[in-house]
């Protein structure tokens, strides 16, 4: 009995610590060479299943990295802020799943969202980062004159709305197909019977009535004229 309830809690303490999955980010300009990834934070999993439960615990540095990534990112056009899932053992960075926003976006963000995708065996493969709030056009907001009174990025607050979304694979419904029409020893499809016409139907029927209105006997004649009446 013992070492049946100690081996439950080895099972539920293993299925409970899971590998957590590290992301990273870094800024990212197309003329530019591209820097190396700092470490962002870490998503938790717990649970078991294809979808199990995550919870994202920031590096210490994040809000130091996200100042001097606006700070970077300052006057520089096209500039793209990159998030990317590190996959376990693999130390190439191009091989990492990425995501990217435009830079400009940082500075005016109040939220943003991490979608982790699973393959059907809980493992993770790809990455998708959006903030908010954004232009329905997706275009940097206007640069305004800075003025003293206007923030500098030293005074910019980190994000602190972050949600992490585990999305498992989902399958379309399976397509209904027809059945396959019989086909002849000689594989050449079997044409179906020719429809027949009404009389090739109900000829036998039409015979019938034919006859039986022929050999029908005929009315009896009515007498013509009436009885004679008697003279006065």
């Amino acid at each position: 009995m013992f070492a049946l309830v100690l081996l439950a809690l080895v099972l539920s303490v293993r299925a409970q610590a899971l590998p957590g999955l590290r992301l990273k980010h870094r800024i990212l300009h197309p003329s530019l060479p591209a820097p190396p990834f700092a470490h962002r934070a870490t998503v938790l999993l717990s649970g078991s299943g294809p979808a199990p439960d995550a919870r994202l615990v920031p590096d210490e540095a994040f809000a130091d990295d996200l100042l001097h990534f606006s700070s970077a990112a300052e006057g520089l056009q096209d500039a793209l802020y990159q998030v990317a899932l590190e996959h376990p053992g693999d130390a190439d960075q191009s091989q990492w799943a990425t995501s990217s926003v435009l830079a400009c976006h940082l500075p005016h963000s109040t939220a943003d969202t991490l979608t982790i995708h699973l393959d059907q065996n809980g493992n993770p493969f790809s990455l998708d980062y959006f903030v908010t709030p954004v232009p329905h056009n997706g275009a940097c907001p206007k640069r305004a004159r800075k003025t003293s009174a206007q923030p500098g990025p030293a005074h910019l607050r980190p994000i602190a709305n972050t949600t992490v979304v585990l999305r498992s694979p989902s399958f379309p419904p399976l397509p209904q197909l027809r059945v396959p029409p019989p086909v002849t020893a000689e594989g050449k499809p079997v044409q179906p019977p020719k429809e027949k016409s009404f009389l090739e139907k109900y000829w036998m029927y039409i015979a019938i009535a034919l006859i039986a209105m022929t050999f029908a006997p005929a009315p009896p004649e009515e007498e013509g004229g009436g009885r004679a009446q008697a003279p006065r």
